[in-house]
C-alpha cells in the first residue's frame, strides 16, 4: 500500500537501478532506516531512480555537509513544512526537531505562526526567511540583510537550498496526496 495516489510498488517490476533504491529504503541502516521509508518521498523518488539518486545526494549534502547544525536544519525544515502546509513533512520532522534540541517555543511559534519576538535570533531569522520566501513569495531587504549578517553568503545559500528542496518535496507530496503512515497522529493543526 502506498498511502497515496500512486500505484503500489512491486519490487520485481522495477528496473535494477530502481530496485537498488527500493532495497536501500526498505532495509534498516546505521542510525535507523529512512524517516518515511517507501511511504513518503522515497517511495515517489524510487519510481524515478536517476532523479531519486540526485535528490538523495542533494538531501545528504544539505543535511550533513553544509556546516548548519542539525537543530537549525530542522528549524528550516519545519518552517518550510509549515509554510507549505505539509502535514506529512511536519509530522515526520517535529519529533526529529525535538530530538535535536529545538526548543518547544521555537516549534510552537512555527506551528502556530506566532510572532518570533523573544525567540533566539538565529531561529527567528530562519523562520522569518521561510515565512517571506515561501509564504509571502517575497523576501524584504531587511529580512535578507539580517539573514546574510547572521549566516554569511555561503551558509545562507545552503539554508535557502535546503528550504527550496523541502518546499519542492512538499509540493510533490501534495500532488500525490501522500498520507501519514497508519497509526500516525497528525501533528500540524
Amino acid at each position: 500500500e502506498t498511502l497515496s495516489r500512486l500505484s503500489p510498488l512491486s519490487r520485481d517490476a522495477l528496473s535494477d537501478e530502481a530496485r537498488a533504491a527500493f532495497d536501500a529504503l526498505s532495509r534498516p541502516r546505521a542510525g535507523g532506516k529512512a524517516l518515511a521509508g517507501l511511504q513518503g518521498p522515497g517511495g515517489i523518488w524510487v519510481r524515478m531512480p536517476k532523479f531519486g539518486k540526485l535528490m538523495g545526494e542533494a538531501n545528504r549534502y544539505l543535511r550533513r555537509d553544509t556546516g548548519l547544525s542539525p537543530a537549525l536544519i530542522e528549524v528550516a525544515i519545519l518552517a518550510t513544512a509549515r509554510e507549505m502546509n505539509s502535514q506529512f513533512e511536519w509530522t515526520m520532522h517535529e519529533p526529529v526537531a525535538r530530538n535535536e534540541g529545538v526548543p518547544a517555543a521555537v516549534i510552537d511559534a512555527i506551528k502556530h505562526r506566532t510572532p518570533v519576538a523573544g525567540l533566539p535570533q538565529t531561529e527567528a531569522s530562519v523562520i522569518e526567511l521561510a515565512r517571506e520566501a515561501i509564504g509571502r513569495r517575497k523576501v524584504t531587504s531587511e529580512t535578507y540583510a539580517g539573514a546574510l549578517a547572521l549566516f554569511g553568503e555561503a551558509e545562507l545559500l545552503n539554508l535557502v537550498a535546503l528550504m527550496a528542496s523541502y518546499a519542492m518535496t512538499a509540493r510533490v507530496l501534495t500532488v500525490f496526496d501522500q498520507q501519514l503512515h497508519d497509526g500516525q497522529t497528525p501533528l500540524l493543526p
